[in-house]
């Protein structure tokens, strides 16, 4: 069986793939918590944490420049229980609204999240950081690298198992290949260095293990 390290002092946060009971579970059981984005494809989840927000917007925060947008953004937070969210160890519920200008278009949306962390004790701008570093570390740089360069989501098998094993094998490969991609210059020169030379892809992983 699979050995986890210890979460304690860790929040976990992940996208809307992965809010369910056993991964709670897990996380609170390594004395971790858990920061779960929430959507229509947990609809037991996502209706009753949507009807609780109003339609309504809190005050935006002021506006912020970057990435080719402009972005105001808000956070509301209530809390919850285990029984009413029927959700392990759930304690808050969040909605981040967003809106903003992109390429001249206006938008405005709106993201819900379940949380094991009491819904006391933090201020919205830290709420919000757990949102924005979860997307500026984990989507933009891990989910970027194994989808652009190693088209994961081009993935069409619809098997669990498969589609988990390979996340897992991409997951390690970008660890093994951390220290030498300064190498080529960037990951997609190592990728093509690799598929041009299978033996130097062999060595890498052998060096690694």
């Amino acid at each position: 069986m699979l050995s986890l390290p210890t979460l304690v002092g860790k929040i976990i946060t992940a996208d809307c793939l992965h809010p369910n009971k056993d991964l709670a579970q897990i996380i609170i059981g390594k004395g971790g918590h858990y920061f779960l984005q929430v959507k229509g494809n947990k609809n037991y989840l996502f209706a009753p944490i949507k009807a609780a927000f109003p339609k309504k917007p809190p005050r935006y925060g002021p506006p912020e420049k970057g990435h080719g947008r402009i972005e105001q953004r808000a956070v509301l937070t209530l809390p919850t229980d285990a029984m009413k969210s029927s959700f392990p160890y759930a304690r808050s519920i969040h909605a981040v609204y967003t809106k903003g200008i992109r390429d001249n278009t206006p938008y405005e949306n709106v993201r819900y999240f379940i949380s094991s962390l009491p819904a006391e004790g933090r201020l919205p701008i830290e709420w919000d950081r757990l949102v924005r570093g979860h997307w500026g570390g984990v989507e933009n740089r891990n989910h970027w690298s194994k989808d652009a360069i190693w088209l994961e989501d081009k993935t069409r098998s619809r098997n669990p198992k498969l589609v988990g094993n390979l996340a897992l094998i991409r997951n390690a490969l970008l660890k093994i290949v951390a220290d030498h991609k300064d190498a080529y210059g960037s990951l997609p020169a190592l990728t093509e260095a690799m598929r041009e030379d299978k033996s130097a892809a062999y060595r890498l992983i052998a060096c690694t293990l």
